[in-house]
């Protein structure tokens, strides 16, 4: 309820406290569960690390025994989502959140966007041709509702992105 709400704090002491009474029950389903939801909380906290190494225990957790398929289900869901950092879930008063994730190409391009860096610079650099950089940026552009590079670099920014 707290992360559904948009308090991404109090959400990851919570599931980190359901962590640790999983593990202390000792069924892998559960720990599965508890594990993938924090990985979750964490991604929408801006910390993609710690998210990827709590998904890589839930993944290496749900291998060693069998587990419901329920579990399976949001596992497999949130590794689809792990190659892409969605922004951080809406909050009263905060940026609204995007329709789409970002690729992780997009978001490389959104970085390079906060540079000096021509888009045939970038394109060179990437070893990508200046047609397919122009195509990301214009998808990355949309996708982040903005219709400049400072705009989406600031609204990347606001969305903690970048």
């Amino acid at each position: 309820m707290a992360y559904e709400q948009g308090d991404v704090v109090t959400a990851r002491a919570l599931l980190t406290r359901a962590v640790a009474l999983a593990r202390v029950c000792g069924e892998v389903s559960p720990l599965v569960l508890a594990l993938t939801a924090l990985a979750q909380a964490d991604l929408a906290a801006g910390d993609p690390a710690t998210s990827a190494a709590t998904l890589a225990e839930a993944r290496s957790t749900a291998e060693s025994e069998p587990t419901l398929p329920a579990a399976m289900r949001q596992l497999h869901a949130a590794e689809a989502r792990i190659g892409h950092r969605p922004a951080r879930i809406g909050r009263p008063g905060s940026p609204r959140p995007l329709v789409e994730d970002l690729t992780e190409r997009e978001m490389v391009i959104l970085r390079a966007l906060q540079g000096q860096l021509s888009q045939r610079e970038i394109g060179a650099a990437m070893f990508l041709s200046l047609n397919t950089v122009k195509g990301y940026t214009k998808s990355l552009y949309r996708k982040l509702d903005v219709s400049s590079r400072e705009a989406a670099v600031q609204r990347g920014r606001l969305l903690g992105l970048i």
